[in-house]
């Protein structure tokens, strides 16, 4: 199976727990910093959209977006929930984006799914289509944890324990290969009705490298924050906001 097709599989499988699992996650504080990069009639890109965690809140207040997955069934979670906002969608992937053509203010990939593209000249040409797709003076914006020694990275394989109660268990299993700088993990839930898996595969990449690629697509970083309240960026941040434009402000 090629990786597409993997990634596919893997977000097929997560679709109807996505919104359960990650119910805790406020997308406010995103949508209102996405919402202030677009001008008046300005439309949004999202790549990665899923289940329309921040797509939905998003056009909630006033943006247009289109959202771009490779799983179907991520999709049709979104179109669920979506009512009567002005959100459309294509499956498709993020790598090998065609947008027909189309410019947009504003194009966003969240919550570190750029990372589920798992090689880096698939991330360099995700990049390369994003600076095409960008309307004059528009923005990128990437939302992405920061790789940790501490944390994540710390060594080649880990179990944690996510939740624990009367009723259920649920663990995360994590392997990584420091050369490749890939993570497989799988979240692990054990409760009266079974076991359920649900399996994650990405490529991170360093702020470093993440630059570089960006700026060999014709994207300039123009700011980069701790989170979507705009604190700035530390040494002990454990994800970027980071924001690009394309070079010299036109595509």
């Amino acid at each position: 199976m090629d990786e597409i097709g993997r990634q596919q599989q893997l977000w097929d499988q997560w679709a109807p727990h996505y919104n359960d699992e990650h119910h805790g996650r406020d997308p406010g504080p995103a949508a209102d910093f996405l919402a202030s990069l677009v001008g008046t009639g300005g439309r949004a890109l999202e790549l990665a959209v899923g289940t329309g965690r921040i797509a939905l809140p998003l056009a909630d207040r006033g943006i247009p977006v289109t959202g771009v997955d490779v799983s179907p069934a991520m999709l049709d979670e979104l179109h669920r929930h979506r009512g009567d906002r002005a959100v459309t969608t294509h499956t498709g992937d993020m790598a090998d984006l065609d947008t027909g053509g189309e410019r947009y203010e504003l194009v966003y990939v969240a919550f570190s799914s750029f990372y589920f593209l798992m090689t880096q000249p698939r991330q360099a040409t995700c990049l390369q289509q994003v600076a095409r797709s960008l309307a004059p003076g528009g923005n990128f914006v990437i939302e992405a944890t920061i790789p940790r020694a501490p944390g994540l990275l710390a060594g080649r394989q880990q179990l944690a324990i996510r939740d624990l109660a009367d009723t259920h268990l649920s663990l995360s299993a994590i392997t990584h290969d420091p050369v490749a700088q890939t993570i497989s993990f799988q979240e692990i839930r054990f409760d009266q009705t079974g076991i359920r898996l649900l399996p994650v595969a990405m490529r991170y990449v360093h702020l470093s490298e993440l630059d570089l690629l960006a700026t060999a697509a014709g994207l300039d970083l123009t700011h980069r924050y701790a989170d979507w309240h705009r604190a700035p960026l530390t040494a002990s941040s454990t994800q970027h906001i980071s924001v690009y434009t394309c070079a010299g402000g036109t595509p």
